[in-house]
């Protein structure tokens, strides 16, 4: 009984001395038997991967995802609050995946006039907050971002040829050093910005001196 206890006692040292005390700080790992999925293989952000084909880590939602905390809506007026995750033109800006559109979506309604001051203005708003402080207030490129030394080159968006199912595209998924904004914009103020981008196309090519245009232009400045 008593050499029982003596390598009872042994082992018990030799155990503490070799694992070490619950807490204790080691530079190398710690030796667990049983790890219990303690640690997982995983992908930080914007990094490569060469597990996929394509050598990105980050992957892209699965199709129809729904972002968290929204519902697909089931009427036309909540579909345009809503987010997408359809394949649509209204969702998309672009026929099965590859043309893009030109023109609004039928669901605007923008045959009412009413519909279309109300698109505008919703997109003079939004771009106010979204997109003024890169691309300028009047669209020239010429924002406070390139002011201040931030990024050298901007779009002027006076000049673009995009057609709008492309600005809509540009506007959801980013390009170049443009973020994606679809995530923090429902449909409807998706499409308004496109509305008002062409609003600014429109009014960099309109002839001023021309009286009716004159006078349109100060109507709707007042």
């Amino acid at each position: 009984m008593r050499y029982f206890f003596l390598i009872y006692a042994l082992v018990i040292v030799f155990v503490i001395s070799t694992f070490g005390f619950r807490g204790d700080k080691f530079k190398k790992p710690p030796i667990r038997i049983f790890p219990d999925m303690d640690e997982m293989d995983f992908v930080k952000g914007q990094k490569p991967s060469e597990f996929f084909s394509d050598g990105m880590g980050s992957r892209e939602p699965v199709a129809g995802t729904v972002a968290m905390g929204h519902t697909v809506g089931v009427t036309a007026e909540s579909e345009l609050n809503g987010f997408a995750n359809k394949e649509t033109y209204l969702h998309t800006g672009n026929f099965n995946g590859t043309n893009y559109g030109k023109g609004f979506p039928e669901e605007l309604e923008l045959d009412r006039l009413e519909n279309v001051t109300a698109l505008v203005t919703r997109g003079q708003e939004v771009y106010g907050f979204k997109c003024a402080a890169c691309h300028g207030a009047s669209g020239n490129g010429e924002g406070t971002i390139k002011a201040n030394g931030f990024v050298s080159a901007i779009s002027n968006l006076r000049d673009s040829k995009l057609v709008e199912g492309n600005i809509y595209d540009v506007v959801v998924n980013g390009r170049g050093n443009m973020g994606q904004q679809g995530r923090d914009l429902p449909l409807y103020d998706r499409w308004a910005v496109v509305a008002y981008v062409k609003m600014l196309q429109a009014s960099a090519k309109a002839d001023y001196s021309n009286p009716k245009i004159k006078e349109i232009f100060d109507a709707g400045s007042k």
